[in-house]
């Protein structure tokens, strides 16, 4: 195994596991929330439930703000190391709150907090990896927020089944300040040797010239590789100032393309904040068991992201998005099959393992498109401001999954109960379908205009 190999090895587990950490943080305000209903001292609602993921998500929208530009300027690794302790520290708080006020508090903040992570990997991701691997790493990487929570979410879950909501937010916290301690030894900003990707220069110049094998092909790729590095090493905002990023980004049709998308997937992906107390209600679960069945989300985005491993940096422009609109117009299936699966007449078990089916399949079919795309168009095309292009897209996306958390408690909590709930988000997924085409055929469009 190479130095550079070994390094690289080195950085993705730190990433890894740093993101896990501050995604456990913010998402035990949703493992908790069952057991936060059934705390009679607390006197808390859905409604109160609904407020928490959206003042939480209003924090993440503000975070985005801040720790974009800032992580374009400190870099990643203080970024990251920065978002775990911090995290760390409000979960903790949560745990102390006993009033509506303290906890909406604590969620914005822990919120908040969290947003450092995606910024912060992005800078490192730029600076670590060559781009023609931009997919893959993205791919692993966005798998430690759907495994983190899986194994949170079963964990903790089992963790509330005999011990005090309180005792389970601490334990969580002190987890997260031990991944901090190794983050702290592991996480290195960039390269220390300048030619880090020479290798990379070299690999692509010897597929241009080799005449035996699939020259055409070997010819094709070699062009695409090396374009990617010249843009990486000479790209057109480079030497700007972040107003002058923020005004290229603003003039971009793709850009806009990408935050339309990004809105409508991130209030998909916010269902998630309302698995929990679904199930519980919709099928008559206890608090703990509705936690751990409410892990059928992370796990089909799990699997969805490691399906992306395998396919994403290997097919062209025009194939992902082929790929990513039949993957929505599943999610589409799904949430259909939520709303009308009582019309079967089927028994209670058999209703309540359809409805997990439903529900993983509706998470395999969006996280691809949800961490991806976004992701990987923000390094190519915000090179040095790179952070704070994917924080910006990701701020509209907040706001809109901000604007999905207040009204969707209120409807879960109205007379139509999750069955008007359910209706948004079969909206909400049929505009999905569009937008992802729309945003993927324009990059496929991008990129033949490239080649060309």
């Amino acid at each position: 195994m190479s130095n550079r190999t070994r390094q690289q090895i080195n950085i993705i587990v730190a990433m890894y596991l740093g993101y896990a950490a501050m995604m456990i943080c913010r998402q035990m305000v949703t493992i908790l929330s069952p057991a936060l209903l059934a705390d009679e001292t607390l006197a808390l609602s859905k409604t109160n439930l609904g407020d928490f993921a959206a003042y939480g998500t209003l924090g993440a929208l503000i975070g985005k703000l801040i720790w974009g530009p800032l992580a374009d300027k400190i870099g990643g690794r203080i970024t990251i190391l920065m978002g775990i302790f911090l995290t760390a520290l409000f979960i903790i708080a949560f745990g102390l709150s006993a009033n509506v006020m303290a906890f909406t508090g604590c969620s914005f903040l822990l919120y908040c907090t969290k947003s450092s992570g995606w910024p912060g990997m992005t800078k490192l991701i730029g600076q670590w990896y060559h781009p023609q691997h931009y997919g893959r790493v993205w791919s692993i990487l966005a798998t430690s927020s759907r495994f983190s929570v899986v194994l949170a979410t079963f964990f903790f879950g089992w963790l509330l089944s005999f011990m005090p909501w309180r005792t389970v937010a601490f334990i969580a916290a002190a987890l997260a300040l031990i991944i901090f301690i190794g983050c702290y030894v592991y996480l290195k900003e960039k390269p220390d040797n300048p030619a880090f990707f020479k290798e990379n220069e070299s690999h692509s110049d010897n597929k241009g010239d080799n005449k035996d094998n699939h020259k055409t092909d070997n010819s094709v790729q070699a062009r695409a590789e090396k374009q990617a590095l010249d843009n990486k090493y000479n790209h057109p905002l480079k030497d700007t100032d972040t107003i002058a990023g923020l005004v290229a980004f603003a003039k971009s049709p793709r850009v806009w393309l990408v935050v339309i998308m990004l809105m409508v997937l991130t209030c998909m992906m916010a269902f998630l904040d309302f698995v929990a107390v679904y199930l519980m209600e919709s099928y008559q679960l206890s608090p703990s068991k509705a936690a751990m069945a409410s892990t059928v989300f992370p796990i089909g985005s799990l699997t969805g992201l490691l399906a992306a491993i395998a396919f994403y940096d290997r097919c062209s422009k025009r194939g992902i998005r082929t790929v990513l609109t039949i993957a929505l117009i599943l999610s589409l299936l799904s949430v259909l099959t939520l709303q009308y699966l009582p019309w079967f007449n089927l028994s209670a078990q058999m209703n309540f393992s359809v409805a997990l089916g439903a529900i993983f399949l509706f998470a395999f079919s969006i996280s691809p498109a949800y961490y991806l795309p976004m992701s990987i168009f923000s390094i190519e095309y915000g090179g040095p401001h790179s952070a704070t292009l994917v924080c910006l897209i990701d701020a509209f996306g907040f706001a809109a999954s901000a604007t999905f958390a207040f009204i969707g408690g209120r409807l879960a909590d109205s007379a139509g109960g999750w069955s008007s709930f359910i209706n948004m988000l079969i909206l909400i997924s049929a505009v999905g379908i569009l937008s992802v085409w729309a945003f993927m055929h324009a990059e496929y469009r991008a990129a033949k205009q490239s080649v060309e």
